[in-house]
């Protein structure tokens, strides 16, 4: 059983008085039927709480703010002049103490898009003002000192590569590698005018494929840049665009007979299947580990064999998808912004554990990194780790107040507060 941790919250450098040790009554166990006794137990079960209450440490960020946990460091997105979910300023902050380490400033005018990781550095993508390529900015998680920029949106390799992306009008747009050490650029590859699809598995892109609207299809490997093969497929349309041109594992899904989608294999551009579509549904294909999905405006789920076409199995309970790693991790309506949480094989569509009521945080893709959120009466939250593979939640902490977003550190909860600011639960591993 894992510990459920009542925390209390004080500013940097306060102190707070000695709490009175009491147990905390855990939740009880958890079991539910779903799909004719096919489900796992789910176990919210916790311990008596420690000896000595710990206390949260609040650090500066604005309301909506971005960030993110990287070499033992908190690092946040702040500042004046937040425009959507960042701002101008990124910060560096010790963990678990929060003390501030370093701070970098975005030229004037300049807004945050996100935060992300390369080569063990801290990668800033901001948009100019005005009109202008995005930039990304390789920053030293440790000192916050520059080692590099570049222009364009960044896409992680799967050999630990980024490759940018910088798409503009009439098909004039380039993607290009980077040495992720040195920022050297490799190669690069002109975009056609339908822009850039990526082959990838869990672990980031393998191909990159570039299709123009004559349909004359290109496959490059995403570290060397090289032609691994060509071929054609049917043009679009209306010889401008097509409306559907999506990778998908090693499938290529491009416009076929009007009121169809067609399937090609990557490896030799061959003709699989072909599945209808109904244009005002709002009809879009998603990844679902190893399946092909297909889902709509009106809500459920059609996963497809990816060899066939054929459908494998329908559900419409379903409101959102998202493969984790082997398995598929469905959403019913729930309370608000949580949703009721299930497991599923994505070959059959069965449930095989429930999870509960949770709102996601966290990193998806990352399996171990997923969080789930959930209020409590007395104004608390429930955080607890998904664990998807296993069909559990471990019950990271219950702190007071509401929170927007966590990120897990191993040993401490970094959490987001609806109103703006962070705090730091120290709540252990």
């Amino acid at each position: 059983m894992s510990p459920v941790i009542e925390l209390g919250e004080m500013r940097h450098g306060e102190e707070a008085d000695e709490p009175e040790t009491s147990p905390v009554r855990p939740p009880g166990r958890v079991a539910r039927a779903v799909a004719a006794c096919c489900l796992a137990l789910l176990t919210l079960a916790g311990a008596a709480g420690p000896a000595r209450q710990p206390v949260g440490i609040r650090v500066p960020a604005p309301q909506g703010a971005i960030f993110l946990v990287l070499a033992g460091r908190l690092m946040v997105a702040d500042g004046p002049g937040t425009i959507g979910r960042g701002g101008r300023v990124v910060t560096g902050h010790r963990l678990p103490g929060g003390e501030p380490l370093w701070r970098f400033t975005l030229p004037v005018g300049d807004h945050l898009l996100g935060l992300g990781t390369v080569a063990g550095g801290l990668l800033v993508t901001s948009s100019p003002a005005g009109a202008g390529d995005t930039v990304s900015t390789l920053l030293d998680p440790a000192t916050g000192a520059v080692r590099w920029r570049q222009s364009g949106y960044p896409v992680s390799t799967r050999s630990g590569g980024v490759l940018f992306e910088t798409p503009r009008a009439a098909g004039t747009g380039t993607v290009l590698a980077v040495d992720p050490v040195s920022g050297a650029v490799r190669w690069s590859l002109p975009l056609p005018g339908n822009g850039v699809g990526y082959r990838e598995d869990d672990r980031g892109v393998t191909q990159i494929v570039l299709i123009t609207p004559d349909g004359r299809v290109e496959v490059h490997d995403a570290d060397s840049g090289a032609l691994v093969h060509a071929g054609r497929v049917p043009p679009a349309a209306d010889r401008v665009s097509y409306r559907f041109t999506q990778v998908l594992a090693d499938l290529l899904l491009v416009d076929g007979a009007p009121g169809t989608v067609t399937a090609y294999g990557l490896d030799r551009l061959d003709r699989r299947w072909d599945v209808p579509v109904e244009p005002r549904a709002g009809v879009w294909f998603v990844e679902c580990a190893g399946m092909v999905c297909i889902r709509d405006q009106v809500g459920g789920v059609r996963a497809l064999d990816p060899a066939t076409g054929r459908p494998s199995w329908v559900d419409d309970q379903w409101i959102g998808m998202a493969p984790v790693g082997d398995r598929l991790l469905g959403a019913e309506p729930g309370v608000g912004l949580e949703l009721e949480l299930s497991v599923l094989d994505p070959a059959t569509g069965r449930a095989l554990a429930r999870l509960g009521r949770w709102r996601t945080t966290g990193i998806v893709r990352d399996p171990t990194r997923l969080l789930g959120l959930r209020r409590m009466p007395g104004d608390r939250t429930l955080v607890g780790a998904l664990d998807v593979a296993a069909g559990e939640v471990r019950i990271r902490a219950v702190l007071p107040g509401s929170w927007d977003e966590c990120a897990d550190s191993g040993t401490a909860l970094v959490c987001l507060r609806p109103s703006g600011g962070l705090t730091i639960w120290p709540v252990g591993r």
